[in-house]
């Protein structure tokens, strides 16, 4: 379950990017989608992935701020600063884009302190713009975030329904533990 706050943390602080942006293509995409992470416009992520991903996190967005009013825009506006932080001197390069139909697939290469590792983005085409799919996405960057839900529990939208029943104050204090392991997240990246 901690995995689960903390893969939700994380996507609620990456929900946010705003940037103008060629969508035309699944690698502009995911250009645009860096370039805006690099920027720190963490204001509107919204725009590069799919509705139904949109609707899960104003759905989480939803659920955090009925148990803490405040969460949300302190978990964007910390990740925010830090996600700036700590994607600045990434790199990355984009390969082996594959289009079938409105379905879409973008190799990336992304260095980090020296360390190259590769993702695979799986994208949608909707309304004429190419989106990326996360809750769908075989992408490993994603699914590290999304942890380890325990059995019969695989993906997010089952993370939520389960965040749903639990009690408030429980979720509360779980919140509060997902925001300690990123102060110590930051405290390790700083070290580096």
């Amino acid at each position: 379950m901690k995995k689960l706050i903390l893969g939700f943390c994380l996507l609620a602080g990456i929900a946010a990017c705003n940037t103008h942006s060629d969508m035309t293509s699944p690698s502009g995409t995911i250009d645009a989608m860096f370039t805006a992470m690099k920027n720190g416009n963490m204001d509107d992520i919204k725009k590069f992935i799919t509705k139904k991903d949109v609707q899960f996190l104003e759905s989480a967005e939803k659920l955090v701020t009925s148990v803490d009013p405040d969460a949300i825009a302190k978990m964007k506006s910390k990740m925010g600063d830090e996600f700036k932080n700590k994607v600045k001197d990434v790199k990355y390069t984009l390969k082996n884009e594959k289009v079938d139909g409105d379905k879409a697939t973008v190799d990336a290469e992304v260095t980090e302190n020296g360390k190259t590792e590769s993702h695979t983005f799986n994208l949608v085409k909707e309304d004429g713009a190419w989106k990326i799919s996360l809750l769908n996405s075989g992408d490993g960057m994603f699914n590290s975030m999304k942890g380890d839900m325990g059995p019969g529990t695989q993906d997010l939208e089952k993370g939520l329904e389960r965040l749903k029943n639990m009690n408030p104050d429980s979720l509360k204090m779980l919140m509060q533990k997902g925001m300690d392991a990123l102060d110590s997240m930051k405290k390790e990246m700083e070290k580096q």
